[in-house]
C-alpha cells in the first residue's frame, strides 16, 4: 500500500495556556522532554524565543526546532514566533505578561507572541497578524486566538511617564485604555482591541481571565520577583 504524501495527511493545531504546572525552571532541567497533560513534549522539537520585550517576530524554519534548550540559544530580540512546519513546538513564557497563541483554521501556520506592556505597546499582535496574512495568506476572520492569564489592572500601576506614553500610543492606533484608577494599566483590554482592530472576530477570541497576581497556581513576578515562568505552547501536528 502506497504511503500518502505528508501533505495529505490531516493536520491539527495543539494549543496549551500554562499554569504553574509544569513550570519553566522543571522543563530547563528535562533532557529530552516533558509531559504535558496526556501528550509527551520532546525538547529537540520546541522553539523559544529570547523575550526582550520588543516587538520582532520570527518566522521559524526546521533548524529552529530545539531553540532555547541544552546548548542551543534561544531565537535571539525576538517576542514572537511563527511555524508552519508540523511536529515543531512554540514556547512562549510568561509571569505577568500576556501570551497569545494563533491558531489558523485551515492550519497552515500557528504563532505564540509575548506581549507585556512595551509588546502591546508597539502592537507585537497587529504584527503577528500582518506576518500570518503576508507570508501565508491567512485572512484575520481565519484566525483563533488565545489570551493567556496575566496581570489584572488593579496591580499594574506605573509612573506617570510610563503611563501617559502607553495611553498616547496606544490611542494613536485607535485603541481606547480602559480606566480602572490613577496609572493602572490593562494590558488584557488593549490587546483584546488590538486583536479586534486587526480584523479578528470576537468569538474567535478566547481567554483565560485569571491574574497572575491574584491567583493560587501563577506565577507573578510583580507579586514576588519571580525567576520562574508560565510555559505557553502552540504547534501543528499530524492527527
Amino acid at each position: 500500500m502506497k504511503t500518502p504524501s505528508p501533505a495529505l495527511v490531516p493536520i491539527t493545531s495543539f494549543v496549551h495556556l500554562g499554569t504553574g504546572s509544569p513550570d519553566y525552571q522543571s522543563i530547563l532541567h528535562a533532557h529530552d522532554g516533558f509531559q504535558l497533560g496526556d501528550k509527551w513534549l520532546c525538547t529537540r522539537n520546541i522553539v523559544r524565543c529570547e523575550q526582550v520585550h520588543g516587538n520582532h517576530i520570527h518566522l521559524c524554519n526546521p533548524d529552529d526546532s530545539g531553540a532555547g534548550f541544552g546548548s542551543k540559544p534561544p531565537i535571539p530580540l525576538a517576542d514572537g514566533i511563527i511555524t508552519s512546519i508540523p511536529g515543531q513546538y512554540l514556547l512562549i513564557r510568561t509571569a505577568d505578561c500576556a501570551p497569545i497563541l494563533f491558531t489558523d483554521i485551515q492550519h497552515r501556520a500557528v504563532a505564540a507572541v509575548h506581549s507585556g506592556r512595551e509588546g502591546t505597546r508597539k502592537n507585537i499582535v497587529g504584527k503577528a497578524v500582518q506576518l500570518l496574512t503576508q507570508h501565508f495568506a491567512i485572512q484575520p476572520q481565519e484566525l483563533h486566538c488565545y489570551i493567556g492569564a496575566c496581570v489584572c489592572a488593579r496591580h499594574y500601576e506605573v509612573s506617570t511617564a510610563i503611563y501617559d506614553e502607553f495611553v498616547a500610543d496606544m490611542r494613536a492606533m485607535g485603541i481606547t485604555p480602559a480606566y480602572k484608577g490613577e496609572r493602572l494599566l490593562d494590558l488584557r483590554n488593549c490587546i483584546f482591541q488590538q486583536l479586534l482592530a486587526c480584523g479578528i472576530p470576537f468569538r474567535n477570541i478566547d481567554q483565560d481571565h485569571s491574574c497572575t497576581f491574584e491567583s493560587e497556581g501563577y506565577f507573578s513576578y510583580r507579586q514576588d520577583g519571580t525567576s520562574n515562568r508560565q510555559i505557553n505552547i502552540v504547534g501543528l501536528e499530524y492527527e
